[in-house]
């Protein structure tokens, strides 16, 4: 028997959106004491079809028949700041683009990105040898950018750090934005004038790359130098999207890790063990560091980069015994699922030791979303992520820390409060 899922309408003006940007976790997890795992909301007056089961996020992931739009599903949060990037693409159009970025991330060009990177984390250690303490999102976020500033931008010119890393703070704030109308002032208005200069910067950029250099940039100009590559304007909205997707993201997972690793001091010194003798630019050892992927696999756990899921349904279809019309949408929420019980012992605390000895993979794990849409970056994220640890407890002798730290984990995790991280050398 066919059944229809369960209406919750919300706030008669915002519906949900308010309560789900303050603390979405909590949002959906009292909805769902109310109605079970699948349940009907408003978002940005917008109906969705929340699904919070493993078999559902599977489905709608895998989606075999085409069933469920991305793109659409995405438009209306992100819109036109991050218009045709990855996730804002569907179907034939989605591969034949993600194939052509997918030479970007070869092993090899992985190798050369770290290599890029080295100089930059070692300066990044030398000013921590130096100091007491640090607000970690901020020196995270600033350790980040800087890394896109030669990698994604290509820029040697350290003097336009400032004002790049305004367009692009100012084009991510824009996606979490309640008011979605570009209103004069506000962060929508913002958001679309910072992506018109980075189109721009890109374009203009694209023509002029030096095609011997290694950054991701570069590569992704000499994939694209042959008929039937995509134009300098479709690069450039693919580097917007890319930021997004690596820079943020990225940011607060290493937030996240390295808090942990100020309380927990065993686990520090179990890394700088295995931290010992690891070439930080060979991939094939990086993805031999178990214990900096348990620390990365528990952060992705905790707080995942894309903590809900939205697609549009194309047309009538039918997910977990539940009717969907053509036209609705629907959300999977990898951040409900990795803080369930029924799925994860004590999701509540951050134990990089669940990830030491899995023999098979939890079926309620998506850290880097799914099927066709799975992040094209997983392989660097983790690699540039054990880049930034290993380095961190190989100098640094100790790190602590009073504060806890609050996430805010939607739509895209930061904390509510940055934290002081004390540091012992």
């Amino acid at each position: 028997m066919m059944i229809k899922p369960p209406l919750d309408k919300g706030n008669p003006f915002f519906g949900h959106s308010i309560k789900f940007n303050n603390n979405a976790l909590s949002m959906v997890k009292n909805l769902q004491e109310k109605y079970g795992d699948i349940f009907e909301i408003s978002i940005l007056h917008k109906r969705v079809t929340m699904f919070m089961t493993p078999s559902a996020t599977k489905h709608i992931f895998l989606d075999a028949e085409d069933n469920f739009s991305s793109k659409h599903g995405w438009e209306f949060s992100l819109g036109k700041t991050f218009e045709n990037g990855l996730m804002l693409r569907d179907f034939d159009d989605h591969r034949f683009h993600r194939g052509l970025l997918q030479d970007s991330f070869r092993r090899d060009a992985l190798a050369n990105y770290l290599e890029i990177v080295q100089p930059l984390l070692d300066t990044w250690i030398e000013e921590l040898q130096e100091r007491k303490a640090i607000n970690l999102y901020s020196a995270m976020k600033e350790l980040m950018f800087k890394i896109s500033l030669q990698l994604f931008f290509d820029e040697v010119d350290t003097s336009r750090q400032k004002e790049l890393e305004k367009l692009f703070t100012d084009a991510i704030k824009s996606a979490t934005s309640v008011v979605r109308v570009p209103l004069p002032f506000t962060k929508l208005r913002r958001g679309l004038k910072a992506r018109q200069s980075l189109l721009k910067y890109f374009e203009n950029k694209a023509k002029n790359v030096n095609t011997e250099s290694n950054t991701l940039f570069a590569e992704l100009v000499k994939t694209n130098k042959h008929e039937a590559g995509l134009s300098n304007y479709e690069i450039a909205e693919h580097m917007i999207f890319l930021l997004l997707a690596a820079h943020d993201t990225t940011t607060s997972t290493l937030t996240t890790a390295i808090h942990h690793l100020s309380t927990d001091k065993a686990f520090y010194k179990e890394l700088r063990e295995e931290a010992k003798g690891m070439s930080l630019t060979d991939t094939s050892d990086l993805k031999n560091g178990i214990k900096g992927e348990s620390l990365f696999s528990e952060t992705m756990r905790m707080y995942p980069p894309v903590p809900f899921s939205l697609r549009y349904v194309m047309r009538d279809t039918v997910v977990d015994n539940y009717e969907l019309d053509a036209g609705t949408y629907v959300a999977i929420g990898p951040l409900v699922l990795h803080n369930d019980e029924r799925y994860f012992n004590n999701p509540q605390e951050c134990d990089p030791r669940r990830f030491l000895n899995i023999d098979e993979p939890n079926e309620a794990y998506y850290p880097f979303s799914g099927g066709a849409h799975t992040c094209i970056g997983k392989f660097f994220a983790s690699y540039l992520f054990k880049n930034v640890i290993y380095k961190l407890v190989s100098n640094i002798e100790e790190i602590s820390s009073t504060e806890p730290l609050i996430i805010n984990p939607a739509p895209i995790p930061f904390p509510k409060k940055d934290v002081t991280i004390h540091i012992n050398n």
